[in-house]
């Protein structure tokens, strides 16, 4: 009974997301740098401190470094209400809906380790967006908690950056 509740409650929330709507279109062209191979590395951990003190991490989870252009900065402008990127709840009620094909090609992606660590090498100068999730569900819970979390990065002078998500 209380599967069915829990369950009955997502799809409730997933159907009242509410969409965003992107004006500015995907340009390829502005966003080219992060097709050539740079000098840097963005590296770097993402975590959340639970209300009782724990500190869960991303481990496990998908790391995207995304490039930062016109469309990228409205996306997560509406997503994160900055356009430096934010933490945006689990259960949020904002949906993105379809992205287009090659602006989800031109991202990189990487992997949390069992420390919330993550590494990109080869990171071209420009400004990107750092993006992953940490969850959790507490008990017996089928409610996740926690959250997205994402900032806006600049990557200049082939220097490597290092990111804290939390």
């Amino acid at each position: 009974m209380r599967l069915a509740l829990s369950a009955a409650a997502l799809a409730l929330v997933a159907a009242c997301a509410t969409p965003v709507t992107i004006e500015a279109p995907f340009s390829p062209e502005e966003v080219a740098y992060v097709s050539t191979r740079g000098a840097a590395t963005v590296e770097g951990q993402a975590f959340l401190r639970q209300m009782g003190g724990g500190v869960v991490t991303c481990a496990g989870e998908e790391v995207s470094l995304i490039p930062a252009g016109t469309y990228a900065t409205e996306l997560f402008t509406k997503m994160f209400g900055s356009p430096q990127g934010g933490r945006m709840s689990a259960l949020s009620l904002v949906d993105p809906g379809e992205t287009p094909a090659r602006f989800r090609e031109l991202q990189r992606r990487a992997q949390c380790d069992a420390e919330g660590d993550f590494a990109f090498a080869g990171v071209a100068d420009g400004p990107y967006y750092v993006m992953t999730r940490v969850v959790w569900t507490v008990g017996d819970s089928f409610i996740p908690e926690g959250g997205f979390l994402a900032r806006r990065i600049e990557v200049s002078g082939g220097r490597d950056t290092r990111v804290l998500l939390n």
